[in-house]
């Protein structure tokens, strides 16, 4: 029982470089594998080819062949390869299809032929599998992301496949919900025989469950398997990945508070009946960075999408004193905003185009661009649709799109989820940059404590629908 990669490779253009140069490896299900190493290294390709998605959906295999369990998934109907495989996404939104929680996992079962009778506990127990029994009749829009992936994992446990693929599973959940579903895992793994292979940036969650980790470089192994219970951290840093309780360095904006630029005034919000946010007051001041922490569907993700517009809500939200629900849509380009999807966002052909219209012809455009995508490693991308780029480098393109503004507020949900350490010093470095250069307040949402802890000015927890400052020590 093992997932075999034979002489692999693999590209995603006919004319383009090999995203994976020739790797034989294999991993055999009675162990949890974790798979790290930098942003775009080509992890989840893996996964990808594993699950059977690749090459049949993108990609071309020049040469070699993938097998799990003696069987090309390539080659199955996909409910056959579900049964043998069952992938999630690092984006789980790109995975459903339905409009409830209820109504996915249905859809999922319906696609196995599971009987009418057989489907309500199947269902039942998978949702109680992973503690989300309580969002059966939730519509999937109005979950948070991190609710979003157990929704997905509950969806992979009702469709009980031979093999679990995870791409960045915790990368939306809070602390104690990550702990959770490792847990949950180990216990499918060992009861079940379930066999696991994960890519994760961070290994915290991991320790007490996976057997083994292996390293990826530009497409291959390193010859060494590592045990999560003896890891060498500088090692691991070395290689841009981050280390269980490591630290990030002090790194806040640590700039003077100047004008009040952004205040919430008793800000409400419901999603159908649940009440989201409980008369929220808060004031943010510019050259300051703002850390908002809580546990997965607290509301952080509804707190932006208020202050974007995407949710109707009650009480005030004022930019420099006027009322956000009153301002021009010029005078709203003074917020610059990355959703948890930046995916959402883009709307050039090209990552360079992407990184062109958000500078909207000003002098020196090609060469700002330029600096810009060198600044976050994008630039050999520059001709490739920033659909076809990885999560993590997605991930940073919608935060480079940032710097092209003269924005008073940047506020960015979860800026450096599914990222290796380097990217995320990176990312937060040039987000500091901003605040500094340009006088503006950041605001942006983390499940990582020590993040926020190295980056901000202050931190506020949002608990309970309502969002209070919480001291260094308090974290």
């Amino acid at each position: 029982m093992s997932i075999r990669f034979e002489q692999l490779q693999f590209s995603y253009f006919k004319d383009g470089h090999d995203v994976i140069p020739g790797l034989t490896a294999e991993f055999h299900a009675s162990n949890i594998t974790v798979l790290t190493g930098v942003s775009g290294c080509g992890k989840s390709t893996l996964l990808y080819l594993a699950a059977g998605a690749y090459p049949h959906n993108a990609g071309i295999l020049r040469s070699g062949k993938v097998t799990v369990d003696g069987i090309a998934p390539a080659e199955l109907l996909p409910p056959e390869r579900c049964r043998l495989a069952g992938m999630m996404f690092q984006n789980p939104e790109l995975q459903f299809c339905m409009d409830t929680v209820k109504n996915e996992l249905v859809f999922c079962l319906e696609n196995i032929r599971t009987t009418p009778s057989e489907m309500e506990p199947r269902l039942n127990a998978a949702l109680q599998f992973c503690g989300i029994a309580h969002l059966k009749n939730r519509t999937l829009l109005s979950l948070s992301g991190g609710e979003r992936q157990k929704v997905m994992l509950a969806c992979l446990v009702a469709l009980q496949p031979k093999w679990l693929l995870l791409d960045e599973p915790f990368a939306n959940i809070d602390d104690r919900s990550a702990s959770e579903i490792a847990e949950k895992l180990g216990q499918l793994h060992q009861e079940k025989g379930v066999g696991i292979l994960a890519v994760d940036h961070r290994l915290d969650n991991w320790v007490n469950v996976a057997s083994t980790v292996r390293i990826m470089e530009k497409g291959r192994l390193l010859p060494e398997t590592l045990s999560p219970k003896n890891l060498d951290f500088h090692h691991l840093e070395e290689r841009g990945i981050i280390v269980p309780g490591g630290s990030y360095g002090v790194h806040r904006c640590s700039g003077i508070a100047q004008n009040k630029v952004l205040e919430l005034r008793g800000l409400t919000l419901r999603h159908g009946t649940t009440q989201i946010l409980r008369g929220i007051t808060a004031s943010f001041y510019r050259g300051r960075a703002y850390a908002i922490v809580g546990q997965s569907g607290c509301g952080k993700s509804s707190l932006f999408g208020a202050l974007l517009g995407m949710y109707r809500y009650g009480g005030q939200a004022l930019l420099d004193g006027k009322d956000l629900k009153k301002l021009r849509r010029k005078e709203l380009g003074h917020i610059g905003f990355v959703t948890q999807n930046p995916q959402d966002q883009f709307v050039g052909g090209t990552v360079l185009e992407e990184i062109l219209s958000s500078l909207h012809g000003k002098a020196g455009a090609a060469e700002t661009a330029e600096k810009i995508l060198k600044s976050i490693h994008l630039w050999r991308y520059r001709e490739l649709s920033p659909y076809l780029l990885s999560q993590g480098q997605q991930r940073k393109l919608g935060v480079a799109t940032l710097m092209a503004y003269d924005c008073r507020v940047l506020i960015c949900d979860e800026p450096t989820y599914a990222q290796d350490r380097n990217s995320t010093l990176a990312i937060m470095d040039t987000l500091c940059r901003q605040v500094k250069d340009h006088h503006a307040a950041l605001i942006f949402s983390t499940h990582d404590r020590q993040l926020a802890l190295d980056f901000a000015d202050e931190i506020w927890e949002l608990e309970g629908g309502r969002l209070h400052a919480v001291t260094q020590s308090g974290l």
